[in-house]
């Protein structure tokens, strides 16, 4: 089951999922929150299987890309995200990204649900969403 990793930050009372924003390379936080049109990097264990194959302990490849097998599913409030990639994050040892576009129709406010499903098992956490 994809579950995504957390991160504790100075001056924050709880963990942060790892999710960061392309545009400035931050963390997703209250005070840096996702915009419409941002492209998000979700790091995240569990994805399953890639093509290529990656064997464990190994890290993965940077050409060709190790893609998922089974493409998952993110939305944003609802809203379905493009997907530019699902895949072992190269140079990395059992990690996972997803790259994911956030259109202008996702809907703002301060607890957004960020949804991740893949192979019926899913996992949420709460973000912020601005304009």
């Amino acid at each position: 089951a994809p579950s995504v990793f957390s991160a504790t930050l100075a001056g924050l009372n709880a963990p942060v999922p790892t999710i960061i924003r392309a545009a400035n390379n931050d963390l997703v936080t209250l005070s840096n929150p996702i915009h419409h049109g941002d492209t998000i990097v979700i790091y995240l264990t569990g994805m399953g299987q890639t093509n290529p194959p990656v064997d464990a302990g190994v890290p993965a490849p940077y050409d060709p890309l190790a893609v998922v097998l089974i493409t998952p599913q993110v939305e944003l409030g609802g809203v379905a995200l493009p997907l530019n990639y699902a895949g072992m994050t190269p140079g990395q040892i059992g990690l996972y990204q997803i790259n994911a576009f956030v259109p202008r129709w996702v809907p703002l406010g301060l607890t957004q649900t960020l949804k991740i499903t893949q192979s019926g098992d899913s996992t949420s956490m709460s973000v912020r969403v601005v304009d």
